[in-house]
């Protein structure tokens, strides 16, 4: 039978009102009482739910509403420190934090409502969650979700930031939102905004939001006994694993592949890092590890300030960023079949096994159109830019930052050289790198480059009038459609989010463009503005980057289920088009 928590009513009432009253009051008089009402609270409840744990026998909801309870201690002395210091502060406004107060307050209020309404719920929350795990793109869309919330409550708490008059819970959700979708987008400056433990957050957020939440999903699927078929099957196709063995061997190969690859890229941005006076106090072996992480996800966060543009003729430093980036956007798959071809290869050679087949279809198209974006990237922004944004540089700096700014087109987000001053024609044509993106099962974001390369093959087939194909392969009708409706409706989404920026800021058009097509390919390259954007500007961008993230996979899914097969078809007739 569902838990019940069964407080005082009186002494919940009270509770409510005092804790109400100090969010309204935000004074440290109030906030005294506040706290002890806040911990007593929390005492009954904790009681209330370990008395009910054994009787419903459900672990798992137990489990979460402990972690809850942990966060309700954490927030009621969190409100308790900002009421002392404001006391032995005397009203410094350094110290006072009225935004603080409140949302310490409001979150108390809303997890306690929270724990409450789980324990009431808690066959309907159970039953949920097993909807959830048989739904992977339900799942995806929801975990990326529960992770921002995690995220924006542990960066509101005064350990996360420098001083507590710095805490908004707005701010705290649009960075932890580009953290978890690997964008770079933000509002502070990473190292002077927040503290070590809040750059952790960040990192965190980062790392999870690059392996991806559904290679977690489907790691602790794998552990467990006797799952559906139908269900492995699911997170199959999520993760473009044809079979359960591809699956299982997909799963294993992202997790041991990720921390390889940023350890390998921690070692040696650790040894080019020590002793280099840009660090300005930094630690050498925590920025190593923060910028591997960030590279190889994909995210472009840096804990310098100004980014990496105090790199821009560090050509060791960039060169270990840009390969993280270029192996994190060429996603798993097809990483993986390419080091299989190059064991082949050498067994081959050495002869001690047969003749190794050629790289499949889609590592193929990834491989040729990462090549072509980068070297055509690099060539347009060193002609357009050579005597704007690099006219500072030697012709090998420019060389190098021309290279390093087409890479980060393709969804990383770090910048060697000012956006801002750039040309309009130079930001224009970012934009299409940063549309496209990175590929299929990667850390980047973007439509992906086999979308766009399947895009063009039928463009081109129906400029030659013949059936599309693309490296001398037929092209199948369901692939076409998955290509169509995720260029399609990735345009209408950032043209929305564009549209409703220029209704609430009062910027440059090309700015406001670039930010949004920015935030929807989880790139987080900017011109300058975000700092500057309105609350609701931050809101329509953070949306925005939640929707690039799990948009055109879930949408990829959707339109390619066989549940959508309709069981007949319709009289054709024709339409005239242009």
């Amino acid at each position: 039978m569902p838990r019940q928590l069964r407080p005082a009513p009186i002494f919940a009432l009270v509770a409510i009102v005092v804790v109400t009253l100090d969010l309204i009051l935000a004074s440290p008089w109030s906030g005294i009482p506040a706290t002890l009402v806040m911990l007593a609270t929390t005492a009954l409840i904790a009681r209330a739910i370990g008395r009910g744990s054994e009787v419903a026998g459900i672990r798992a909801l137990w489990r979460l509403e402990l972690v809850l309870i942990a966060t309700l201690v954490g927030f009621a002395v969190a409100r308790g420190y900002v009421a002392f210091a404001e006391l032995s502060g005397g009203g410094d406004d350094e110290i006072t934090s009225v935004t603080a107060t409140r949302t310490y307050d409001a979150t108390f209020l809303i997890l306690a409502a929270t724990i409450a309404g789980v324990a009431a719920a808690a066959q309907q929350v159970l039953r949920l969650g097993l909807r959830l795990a048989q739904r992977p793109a339900l799942l995806f869309a929801s975990s990326f979700g529960g992770m921002i919330a995690v995220g924006t409550l542990l960066l509101t708490t005064p350990l996360a930031v420098h001083s507590v008059a710095d805490v908004s819970p707005l701010d705290s959700l649009f960075t932890i939102t580009s953290a978890v979708c690997v964008t770079g987008l933000s509002v502070h400056d990473i190292g002077a905004h927040y503290t070590t433990f809040g750059q952790v957050v960040i990192l965190l957020g980062i790392q999870l939001g690059g392996i991806g939440i559904m290679t977690l999903a489907a790691l602790a699927l794998m552990m467990v006994r006797d799952p559906s078929l139908r269900t492995q099957l699911r997170y199959a196709e999520m993760l473009d694993a044809r079979t359960l063995a591809d699956l299982r061997t997909q799963v294993r190969s992202i997790i041991f592949g990720t921390l390889l690859i940023e350890g390998l890229g921690f070692v040696l941005l650790w040894a080019l890092f020590h002793g280099d006076p840009r660090l300005h106090g930094h630690s050498a072996a925590f920025a190593a590890l923060f910028h591997a992480i960030s590279a190889f996800c994909n995210a472009g966060f840096s804990t310098f300030t100004g980014g990496l543009a105090p790199f821009v003729d560090a050509a060791g430093v960039q060169t270990v960023i840009m390969t993280l980036i270029v192996l994190g956007g060429l996603g798993f798959p097809v990483i993986l079949e390419v080091v299989r071809l190059a064991a082949a290869s050498l067994r081959w050679r050495l002869g001690r096994g047969p003749r190794p087949d050629r790289l499949g279809l889609t590592a193929r198209t990834v491989l040729k159109m990462s090549l072509w974006l980068i070297v055509i990237g690099a060539a347009a922004i060193f002609a357009l830019e050579y005597s704007r944004s690099l006219a500072d540089l030697s012709t090998v700096d420019k060389a190098l930052a021309a290279l390093f700014a087409s890479i980060n087109a393709r969804t990383a987000g770090f910048n060697t050289v000012d956006l801002g001053a750039m040309r309009d024609a130079t930001l224009l044509f970012t934009c299409a790198l940063m549309f496209i993106g990175g590929s299929p099962a990667s850390t980047a974001g973007g439509i992906k480059t086999t979308t766009a390369a399947v895009f063009l093959a039928s463009l081109r087939a129906e400029l030659r009038g013949c059936e599309p194909e693309l490296g001398r392969r037929s092209l199948p009708t369901a692939v076409l459609r998955r290509a169509i409706a995720v260029t399609a409706l990735s345009l209408i989404i950032a043209l929305t989010a564009l549209l409703l920026l220029t209704l609430t800021e009062e910027m440059r058009f090309i700015d406001l463009s670039f930010e949004a097509v920015s935030a929807f390919a989880t790139t987080g390259l900017s011109t300058g503005i975000t700092g500057d954007l309105t609350s609701a500007g931050k809101l329509i961008v953070t949306a925005t980057m939640f929707v690039g993230r799990v948009g055109p996979l879930t949408i990829a899914l959707a339109v390619g289920s066989d549940r959508n097969k309709q069981p007949y078809r319709l009289a054709p007739e024709g339409m005239p088009i242009g």
